[in-house]
C-alpha cells in the first residue's frame, strides 16, 4: 500500500548516511500533519488509523519512540490536548500500538510500552465517546 510506502520512505530518508531528513524535520512534519487532522478527517475518516500506522513503523524502525509519539499526540491540534478531547488522538496511539503488535507481536509491544512510561488513560477524551480502537489497548 501507499501509506506503507510513505513510511519506508520517511525511515529511510531518516536514516540516509546523508542525513536527508533530520529527526526535528521528521517531528515537525508530523506536528503539522497532526494540527490539521481534525479537518483531514472530513475528507478521509481513517486518517488517524492510517497515521497511526505511520507512528507503529517509526516505532518497530527506532526512529522514534513511543514517548515522543504520545507527546506529540498529546500536544497535537489547534490546541494542545485538542486531539485527545475530541477522541482522535486515541484513534491515532490505538492504531500505534496495533500497528506495533502486529509487525512485532504481543511481547515486543509490551516491551515497548513499558519502556515508554506512556500512560494510556492519557488518551481517553472527557466526554462519553472514547476512542474504541484506544479501548482494546487499556
Amino acid at each position: 500500500m501507499e501509506r506503507d510506502l510513505l513510511a519506508k520512505l520517511l525511515v529511510n530518508l531518516t536514516r540516509s548516511h546523508d542525513g536527508v531528513l533530520s529527526q526535528a524535520e521528521l517531528i515537525k512534519g508530523f506536528e503539522s500533519v497532526l494540527s490539521t487532522l481534525e479537518d483531514a478527517v472530513n475528507d478521509a475518516p481513517k486518517a488517524p488509523e492510517f497515521l497511526g500506522r505511520i507512528f507503529g513503523k517509526m516505532i518497530v524502525e527506532n526512529v522514534m519512540s513511543l514517548k515522543e509519539i504520545g507527546r506529540l499526540i498529546g500536544e497535537g491540534g489547534e490546541e494542545a490536548r485538542q486531539l485527545v478531547e475530541i477522541g482522535l488522538g486515541g484513534d491515532v496511539i490505538g492504531s500505534t500500538l496495533g500497528m506495533i503488535k502486529k509487525e512485532r507481536g504481543e511481547s515486543v509491544l509490551n516491551e515497548i510500552r513499558g519502556s515508554s512510561c506512556l500512560r494510556l488513560e492519557d488518551f481517553r477524551p472527557s466526554h462519553p465517546n472514547r476512542s474504541r480502537i484506544l479501548e482494546t489497548f487499556l
